[in-house]
């Protein structure tokens, strides 16, 4: 049966499993039905307890719906988590002025309805071959359904590159700082551009690669893989206005704040940040500074005073602070 090709002993699933692949990707999970789902999820555990399998969901994968039935996705037997479109909408939605307390709400809504070990590997992307190039998007024309020739010949001006450059950078930093793995489009790293399929597959830009943009990205790389914090710990909202957010990444041992500014403007904010947990005196440590010309990771330090964070961000900025280990207890629940 094609049941047992593809999840039977030594079937699809198996023998790629045994040939050292480490887990499946499920494309277009919904089509799928959910007892197919639950013998690939037992194939794949049979040969391979840690193998991962991973589906193609672009809604809320806790209640989605699909061909009149609630899927059961991850209620133990079928996926260990999903592709994370929604956190991609958030990101995307505050970089071009939507709310940002709405968009953190987007956010925190998935956290809530899936369980930790789906979070810890949602797969956190901003673009994928199904999307337009997050370049493009943030920086070029909505596309409006426009047809393929127009797509073929539309470029970036050097203003709007500029400026796409400078949010990609932006909604990068929240990619690697949210919960989850960042998954990251070829090329999009490298300044690549796009507009839909088959646009947005152009080739890697070898050798004219957005170098700034490249480093940004090893640098996050780093960050992201040396704290624990932003790979398993707790997230917290703590100021949201009109293109400017703040939230809070934090473990027993670590405790950051993740500080954007969308706006076209140097914004100064003054934020109450005790209520996450930071000691009502200390001091932050900037660990990353993105701005229009480049990238920092120059230790700056930032002083809380009376449990007040005071802050100014130039246009189109972001920090990642780190509490001082000098700073005394964090403070947490």
């Amino acid at each position: 049966t094609y049941n047992a090709y593809i999840n039977g002993t030594d079937g699809v699933i198996q023998t790629w499993l045994k040939a050292g692949a480490d887990g499946w990707r499920l494309d277009v999970a919904d089509e799928l039905p959910d007892l197919f789902l639950d013998h690939i999820t037992k194939a794949a555990k049979q040969v391979k307890p840690t193998s991962m399998i991973l589906g193609e969901v672009w809604e809320d994968a806790s209640n989605k719906m699909a061909y009149g039935q609630r899927r059961r996705y991850l209620l133990g037997k079928q996926l260990d988590s999903v592709m994370n479109y929604p956190f991609r909408e958030a990101i995307i939605g505050f970089l071009t002025g939507k709310n940002p307390a709405e968009m953190m709400e987007l956010i925190m809504t998935v956290l809530e309805h899936y369980p930790p070990s789906a979070i810890h590997l949602l797969m956190n992307h901003i673009g994928t071959h199904d999307t337009e190039r997050i370049l493009t998007v943030l920086g070029g024309e909505p596309l409006n359904g426009r047809d393929r020739e127009w797509q073929s010949r539309t470029k970036l001006s050097q203003e709007q590159r500029s400026r796409g450059l400078s949010l990609l950078k932006l909604a990068s930093l929240m990619q690697y700082t949210l919960p989850g793995i960042p998954c990251v489009y070829y090329g999009d790293e490298a300044g690549q551009v796009g507009f839909t399929d088959p646009d947005n597959r152009r080739t890697y830009p070898w050798g004219s690669e957005d170098m700034d943009l490249l480093n940004f990205h090893r640098e996050m790389i780093r960050i992201h893989k040396e704290h624990e914090a932003f790979k398993t710990g707790s997230i917290q909202f703590v100021w949201g206005e009109y293109n400017f957010l703040c939230y809070a990444r934090y473990n027993r041992g670590e405790h950051f704040l993740v500080v954007l500014n969308n706006d076209a403007v140097s914004r100064t904010v003054e934020m109450v940040v005790w209520p996450v947990g930071l000691p009502k005196e200390c001091e932050l440590e900037q660990i990353m500074y993105s701005h229009e010309d480049g990238f920092s990771t120059n230790p700056v330090t930032y002083e809380v005073k009376g449990g007040k964070l005071n802050i100014t961000l130039t246009e189109f900025s972001a920090v990642v602070l780190r509490l001082k280990e000098t700073s005394g207890e964090v403070l947490l629940e």
